[in-house]
């Protein structure tokens, strides 16, 4: 592994309770934030209510982490937002991050009060490289830079994406989020966890490795891909007690059967209440069981999943090989 850097939680802001993960992790030409919170250091809402001024805020934020990961420069950011227009958000970022693409994925409700936006950012330590593609009400934005690729598409139904989706090479397909009440097509494949969104239409967050991915399973039989040394770990939990779901899907990630891989970045999506106690009370379970230091973080409530009440991603680096289910 090269030049594993983990940067420390509380360098911009902090979480109002103890947390074990890490603002940002980069190794092997990627890096990953946890995601951005408009929090102050002693974990306040900032700008309660103000969405833009929130995503002004995490904009400078994001600046500042990036600061302190020289080389890397912004390719991705995953958009967590609350708003009818996502432009209220979109803005801010999209002029301090002008070369890099922007995927917002709304949300029901967030889970401090007065909190609007929340967001991840991917870097790479090449000059990333946007590609863009319409088919009629469906976008696809792909950027490329160094050994992932990072894919953002929407449309207002599955069908009407099938034809940007069909120029996808699906054996590249490292990791996916769906963002859809429909279930992805079926050449595409099948994670542990599918978002339903509060609106209609499709969208989805993908991650394309520079070579094939090989499928099995961890020791704990959550789903395992892997591309050279990357890797992607998609798990879920269905009790309706949040904690109890989150053990069924650490449980099934198993880490601590798994010497040989490190978790870069970890995102839970959870069907969850507004208020804090939700996530507070999956968050303790989630991060007692990851390694030290922690990856980056990011767990957000969502309208529902598919099929669990929890559902926990990771991207992350892998010594072992995986051999092809």
């Amino acid at each position: 592994m090269t030049d594993l850097l983990h940067l420390p939680m509380g360098l911009m802001w902090n979480m109002p309770i103890p947390v074990a993960c890490s603002l940002a992790v980069a190794a092997d030409g990627i890096a990953a934030t946890c995601g951005q919170c408009p929090l102050d250091d002693a974990g306040q809402v900032q700008s309660p209510g103000d969405a833009t001024a929130q995503a002004t805020l995490i904009a400078r934020m994001g600046q500042g982490v990036l600061s302190h990961l020289p080389g890397f420069q912004p390719a991705f950011l995953t958009v967590y937002h609350d708003c009818p227009d996502p432009a209220e958000v979109l803005g801010p970022l999209a002029a301090a991050f002008p070369q890099a693409a922007l995927a917002p994925v709304r949300l029901p409700h967030f889970y401090y009060p007065g909190m609007r936006v929340e967001v991840d950012i991917y870097a790479v330590a090449t000059q990333p490289k946007r590609t863009c593609w319409t088919e009629g009400a469906a976008q696809l934005t792909i950027v490329r830079g160094g050994p992932l690729a990072f894919c953002h598409f929407s449309g207002p139904d599955m069908s009407a994406c099938l034809p940007l989706l069909n120029r996808l090479d699906e054996r590249y397909l490292l990791g996916a989020q769906w963002f859809s009440s429909e279930a992805p097509p079926s050449h595409l494949p099948d994670l542990a966890s599918r978002v339903i969104p509060p609106d209609s239409g499709v969208s989805a967050v993908l991650i394309f490795a520079n070579e094939p991915a090989g499928a099995t399973t961890t020791p704990g039989g959550a789903i395992l891909r892997q591309a050279g040394r990357f890797a992607w770990v998609s798990a879920h939990g269905t009790t309706s007690d949040l904690a109890q779901a989150a053990h069924q899907a650490m449980d099934a990630i198993a880490l601590d059967r798994m010497p040989g891989f490190t978790p870069l970045k970890a995102t839970t999506h959870y069907a969850g209440g507004a208020g804090p106690q939700d996530l507070h009370g999956n968050l303790a379970v989630r991060h007692a069981r990851f390694p030290r230091p922690g990856p980056g973080s990011t767990g957000v409530p969502v309208t529902g999943l598919a099929r669990a009440t929890l559902a926990i991603d990771m991207l992350g680096l892998i010594d072992s090989p995986v051999a092809s289910a």
